[in-house]
């Protein structure tokens, strides 16, 4: 009885507040923002300052819209001129900062405003998406003759991949570590096969995040060797819902066998990040709204299911209609389809069941709290 008159309390006083209504944008912190690396050199110390202030925005600016928009329409995208660039940046950070009299080194983070960025992409007909994947992790199979490598150190496959450099897209792809827990979980006879619980294994000790097996295989020697890689998207538990890519790399001339499997590594995460963005583009001629019950036995738990309905682009606004110790009622108005609602929220550990009116949204079991 204590609880539950707690409870009420609580909600009697946050309530007023939540059932004014509020927004929620997607967490776009992650996703429109971009780390750049610079160096510039100057006759002083700070013009080369300035001058890698200018041209980390420009790569920066670059790397957002490679990011989001989906390939065909990345022609599309307008300059960067000073105008746009002032109007869409908000703000930037600097880490790792050196510099000398003449030459100035740093990383430096640009923080772009979502709805600018969005204008320029809807004005010009780009197709693109803003909803980030469940993170990733990679095996790197190597087709080593009569045993697939996955954990050896002759694996230069999974060494390109453990140097990619590439910009993350919406999709955050890891390659694992390699420790005692992974080599239990997984090895490349267990990858190459697509055993599901040695997936479930290794998706564990990464958060339960999907599976990409990126199987190569080197061929030919000198100027005409090719890499051929065919990588599957694993959802662990869930058999049947995979995704396979296909695509053939040949060395250039001069090209060192490590330079031409790190091509391939990138061609790799460009592809699976592609396959993403086609899949999850924001079709704004489509709109609707849900009425859902979120059942939760406390606050909290509504917090938490808040929280990842705020990640979500496709989620436009949520209004909190009532809230009890048994749950909250709400509304989401979404752009896009149903279909694709239930994507983006499966990928934030949600799971929407039912039919109209009956509709139930709920925090997967297992799923961690999301980040403060």
């Amino acid at each position: 009885m204590k609880q539950t008159a707690l409870f009420l309390a609580i909600v009697t006083a946050l309530l007023p507040n939540f059932l004014s209504g509020f927004a929620l944008a997607a967490d776009s912190q992650d996703i429109f923002s971009v780390s750049v690396p610079v160096d510039a050199t100057a006759a002083s110390a700070t013009a080369a300052r300035e001058s890698a202030r200018l041209d980390g925005q420009r790569r920066a600016y670059g790397a957002l819209f490679d990011r989001l928009a989906v390939g065909r329409d990345r022609a599309k995208v307008p300059a960067p001129t000073d105008a746009v660039l002032n109007d869409i940046i908000t703000s930037f950070e600097v880490a790792n900062e050196r510099r000398s009299d003449v030459r100035y080194l740093a990383t430096l983070t640009f923080h772009f405003r979502p709805a600018a960025v969005e204008q320029i992409l809807r004005s010009r007909g780009i197709s693109f998406a803003e909803s980030a994947s469940k993170p990733v992790v990679v095996l790197p199979v190597l087709d080593g003759g009569s045993v697939p490598l996955l954990w050896e150190d002759s694996n230069g496959w999974r060494d390109a991949w453990n140097k990619n450099r590439a910009p993350q897209g919406l999709v955050a792809l890891t390659t694992p570590s390699g420790d005692a827990r992974d080599v239990a979980a997984i090895n490349g006879a267990a990858a190459e096969s697509g055993s599901d619980d040695a997936m479930r294994k290794i998706a564990k000790n990464y958060g339960n995040a999907d599976v990409l097996v990126a199987r190569a295989t080197l061929r030919g020697a000198g100027a005409n060797k090719t890499v051929s890689v065919n990588s599957t998207r694993f959802v662990p538990g869930s058999p049947g819902g995979e995704q396979t890519w296909v695509a053939n790399y040949n060395s250039n001339p001069g090209e060192s066998d490590a330079d031409l499997l790190a091509r391939a590594a990138a061609g790799t995460a460009g592809q699976v990040n592609d396959a993403w963005k086609q899949t999850n583009v924001l079709d704004y001629s489509q709109n609707g709204s849900l009425v859902v019950m979120v059942p939760t036995d406390d606050l909290r738990g509504w917090i938490a299911v808040r929280q990842r309905l705020a990640s979500i682009a496709a989620v436009q606004r949520t209004d909190l209609m009532s809230l009890d110790r048994h749950g909250a009622t709400v509304t989401l108005k979404y752009v896009g389809g149903i279909a694709q609602l239930r994507q983006a929220l499966t990928q934030a550990s949600l799971d929407l069941t039912g039919n109209d009116p009956d509709w139930v949204l709920q925090q997967r079991r297992g799923a961690d709290a999301p980040a403060q």
